[in-house]
């Protein structure tokens, strides 16, 4: 069927065109829309990113509310953006206050079968805070589930291991986060990470104290703040840190010891990190390679989980294994001592993974490592890829 179009008559449209050139020459009726002026820099903002969409929604919901009550502590001359992947949402928001009441102010609404994982997408969404929430510096905190340099099928195969009866190798991926059962693997991190540089990153995540991930991310930020093992699902003191962060300084220490607070009685390990001594270490370590040793004794060596054998070691420990000379031992000790600056532990600490349940953690240098071993090649394999063991030659 042809759609005929209904025309005008020519005197209407005639007079229909007179009457919107007198209009638009009235400067008093311009109908462009004015033009908002750009959103004004600010000394800090705190982006917030949580990963939730993988068993963690409930602890998020409550850390969210932690977040928010903290709001009327932060300077007018702060920002808080929070992008939040629940699962059933996925938004970017600014936690403001009006009228006395803390509140969350929509920045934009994402398609929640959009992969959060995906290094392009979380380099959008730092971009779009950049872009509405401009600062002289930023800091970012990182929540969901972690399991540092290991590649999240390397960590399947170790839970298959200790759950002999189950054949799926999807039962709880790891790495740094998780959107269902997609993961976000170190060197993707890093990428999303590029086009910005943090005053600090705060792993609200299990085993990124680990020293291959801590090495790939050294030029992310100043500081970092991990654990070499789990942080319960609670996390962090939001309500009691998130001032903290805004202070000069960023009082990360402070940040530290109120996570300790928190956990003193039950399970808690956290470190903080000065990024650049870490290239620093890495050469004291390759030092240690190179000088002759022998091969580590894993059953000696402090592991952070309860997997037999373990995935994350001890750095210190397994250096003092190998039986290098007192000098070589020194020299590692003062590049260790730089670069992990601050650290903190419990006497135990509760793992879920393996043998569950609590593990004596008498003495820790507060960052975990690989350490090789015949079971499970794949492991070592996969750990001679990254950046740490080639700048270490081991």
């Amino acid at each position: 069927m042809k759609i005929m179009k209904r025309r005008l008559p020519l005197l209407f449209t005639v007079t229909l065109l007179a009457g919107w050139l007198a209009t638009s020459c009235e400067g008093s009726d311009d109908p462009t829309p004015p033009v908002p002026d750009p959103p004004q820099e600010r000394s800090h903002t705190l982006i917030v990113y949580m990963m939730g969409d993988n068993g963690l929604e409930t602890f998020m919901d409550n850390n969210l509310v932690k977040i928010m009550s903290a709001a009327d502590a932060i300077p007018e001359d702060g920002h808080i953006a929070v992008f939040y992947d629940r699962g059933n949402y996925t938004r970017l928001t600014e936690i403001i206050v009006e009228d006395g009441m803390p509140k969350q102010r929509i920045i934009e609404e994402f398609n929640p079968s959009q992969s959060t994982v995906d290094p392009q997408f979380m380099a959008d969404v730092l971009a779009k805070v950049r872009e509405t929430m401009p600062a002289e510096s930023y800091g970012l905190v990182l929540s969901s589930h972690g399991g540092g340099w290991v590649p999240s099928d390397i960590f399947d195969l170790y839970l298959a291991e200790a759950s002999a009866a189950s054949a799926d190798l999807h039962l709880s991926p790891r790495y740094f986060g998780q959107d269902g059962y997609d993961c976000m693997e170190i060197p993707d991190l890093v990428t999303a990470l590029s086009d910005m540089h943090f005053d600090y990153i705060l792993f609200d995540a299990c085993f990124m104290a680990s020293v291959e991930a801590l090495y790939d991310l050294r030029e992310t930020a100043d500081r970092i703040i991990a654990s070499p093992a789990e942080i319960m699902g609670s996390g962090f003191p939001y309500k009691d840190i998130v001032p903290l962060l805004f202070t000069p300084g960023h009082s990360l220490t402070e940040v530290c010891e109120t996570f300790m607070s928190l956990y003193r009685n039950s399970s808690g390990t956290i470190s903080l990190f000065d990024c650049s001594a870490l290239d620093g270490l890495a050469q004291s370590m390759k030092r240690v390679m190179a000088a002759g040793h022998t091969p580590a004794d894993v059953s000696s060596i402090q592991g952070y989980e309860g997997f037999d054998p373990h995935l994350y070691f001890d750095l210190e420990q397994y250096v003092e294994s190998m039986g290098v000379d007192s000098s070589t031992l020194a020299d590692f000790r003062k590049s260790l001592t730089a670069a992990v600056i601050w650290h903190d532990h419990t006497p135990t600490f509760y793992s879920d993974y393996g043998s569950r349940g609590n593990i004596d953690l008498p003495r820790s240098c507060g960052v975990s490592c690989h350490v090789p071993h015949e079971s499970f090649p794949q492991t070592h394999a996969a750990y001679l890829e990254t950046a740490w063991a080639k700048a270490t030659g081991n």
